[in-house]
């Protein structure tokens, strides 16, 4: 009897030691997966908080009394663009609407060490004047900034529109066929970021690997962000005729000055808002999850989303960027307009700087302004 109880406690011990040996095998597996086989089709994400504003500037910080706005002859104020702070500065690229809303523009460049008073420094890109369907460079939008390592320089990616043609039925006030542009800094290193900036070429544009979803205005918007050896964008679509949403897709690249491809179909466009979203920067946090700020519906909203891994994000949550009892933009829905930055300072609130349509004013006038966000 005791040699059968020995013989059943080894078999027990050693039926153990290879389930446990399976398990560590299959986790092995599992985890050396190659990455395409691991970014599965994106699914929605609980947020684990959420933001709450904190503080809010009472007034633009960027208004049309601004000296450098007047002296510009900046009359219809800015519109999308980035902010990022390297060593205590603030670096802006914003687009300038110079003359009408939405149509003659330039791509600009300002420095603040408070976020609060800033300096224009210089002019990065300009359309080309006369708006048309056959100048693509009817309008340049600046969306996405960041440093590329390999290349050492600094490189935007701005988006450029040609007008619609009513001859072929379409739009003329819209825009028509995106072309993402990228240029590089001309000086080396980390200072370059100032500019000059050399255009490289076209990353992103309308062709045969377009998607069903991203419309006629597509490829509209261009922020990328790395994950890991990885780097995606996203990137948005619309289509005027029949009237459409505003979805977002992913793109992604083993190097950040590209070949760049579209993630299939299924995954694209992202589950985050059921119609609205536009011009996303895209932050990652200091543990390593990522957010993203965009234009949404809303009284003085914009929308986010929070990600574990940068490919499954949750679905959109807004808040306001100003407190009632002080607020200078107007009211409704793309009054609000574009986040130019989530920047997580040293204390772990985010500064957030953005544009909106001024209020109590005859003439439309898009600010910048200033909050601070926090998680509750």
């Amino acid at each position: 009897m005791k040699n059968t109880w020995l013989i059943q406690c080894r078999i027990i011990f050693t039926l153990s030691l290879a389930c446990f040996a399976l398990a560590l095998n299959a986790e092995e597996k599992i985890n050396n997966l190659p990455p395409k086989i691991q970014d599965a089709q994106p699914k929605h994400q609980k947020p684990r908080s959420r933001l709450q504003l904190l503080s809010a500037h009472p007034q633009a910080v960027i208004g049309p009394e601004h000296p450098e706005v007047i002296f510009s002859r900046n009359f219809s104020g800015f519109e999308t663009g980035q902010v990022i702070k390297i060593e205590g500065t603030y670096h802006m690229f914003v687009n300038e609407m110079f003359v009408r809303p939405f149509r003659d523009l330039r791509i600009s460049y300002w420095t603040s060490r408070d976020a609060l008073n800033w300096e224009r420094q210089s002019v990065i890109r300009e359309s080309i004047p006369g708006r048309s369907p056959y100048n693509p460079r009817s309008e340049v939008w600046v969306t996405g900034v960041e440093f590329n390592e390999e290349e050492n320089a600094w490189n935007i990616f701005y988006v450029a529109y040609r007008a619609g043609n009513e001859a072929e039925g379409e739009i003329a006030r819209s825009d028509y066929s995106g072309r993402i542009w990228r240029a590089k800094s001309v000086i080396p290193g980390m200072k370059g970021i100032a500019g000059p900036y050399a255009d490289m070429g076209i990353v992103l544009q309308p062709g045969e690997h377009s998607q069903t979803w991203e419309g006629q205005q597509a490829v509209a918007s261009f922020n990328p962000y790395k994950v890991k050896d990885t780097w995606y964008a996203f990137y948005d679509g619309h289509n005027y005729i029949p009237q459409g949403g505003w979805p977002t897709g992913l793109a992604r690249a083993e190097k950040l000055e590209g070949p760049w491809s579209r993630m299939p179909e299924g995954i694209n466009p992202l589950p985050i808002v059921d119609e609205f979203m536009e011009n996303a920067v895209i932050t990652q946090l200091k543990d390593g999850k990522y957010l993203a700020l965009f234009d949404s519906f809303g009284d003085r909203e914009i929308g986010y989303s929070i990600s574990e891994d940068g490919l499954n994000w949750s679905k959109e949550s807004r808040i306001k960027v100003q407190f009632e009892n002080q607020a200078w933009a107007k009211e409704g829905n793309h009054s609000l307009r574009t986040p130019l930055c989530a920047i997580e300072e040293e204390d772990g609130t985010f500064t957030v700087i953005y544009t909106a349509l001024m209020d109590h004013r005859e003439e439309a006038f898009y600010a910048v302004g200033k909050c601070t966000l926090a998680w509750e």
